[in-house]
């Protein structure tokens, strides 16, 4: 059982800094992009993206969240706390389709088209792909911050 709350720690932690990160970027970062014109707002994203889109630490956060409950879900399994899987087995569902699916097939897309834009001339729809990385990103937060809440209460069973 020990183990099983190791791995279970370690995702929690994982998670709950993937969290932050996404709701550092949802609170503080986002407002000052909404107060950008077109062009503050392409030259920032283009050198944000650079940096962030390939960081370490967000695919380390990420893989981390993914594969640090595996083990717990087995020990919960051979245990039959059936509860606790169930409740593992949803944050680690919810946390791959709404952080690791919604990344790679709807973030990286947008990041593409954010990067080959011109920046003294962004497309006339830019403030759409402002929303749309908005929007995603609560995508993204909910998911990351619900598995955590779920680990967690999976950590006192």
């Amino acid at each position: 059982m020990f183990l099983v709350q190791i791995s279970l720690g370690i995702a929690i932690v994982s998670t709950g800094l993937f969290t932050g990160l996404v709701l550092t970027m949802l609170f503080i970062f986002q407002p000052l992009l909404d107060r950008l014109s077109a062009t503050e707002y392409a030259e920032l994203m283009q050198r944000f993206l650079k940096v962030a889109r390939r960081s370490p630490l967000n695919i380390a956060l990420m893989l981390i969240s993914i594969f640090a409950p595996i083990p717990a879900l087995f020990g919960f399994y051979q245990s039959s706390n059936w509860r606790a899987f169930g409740l593992a087995s949803i944050g680690l569902t919810i946390f791959f389709v709404g952080m690791f699916w919604v990344s790679r097939f709807f973030n990286e897309p947008l990041y593409d088209q954010i990067l080959g834009w011109t920046v003294q001339s962004p497309p006339p729809d830019w403030q759409a792909a402002r929303q749309q990385w908005y929007v995603l990103n609560l995508v993204r937060g909910w998911a990351s911050g619900s598995a955590f809440v779920l680990f967690l209460i999976t950590l006192n069973l």
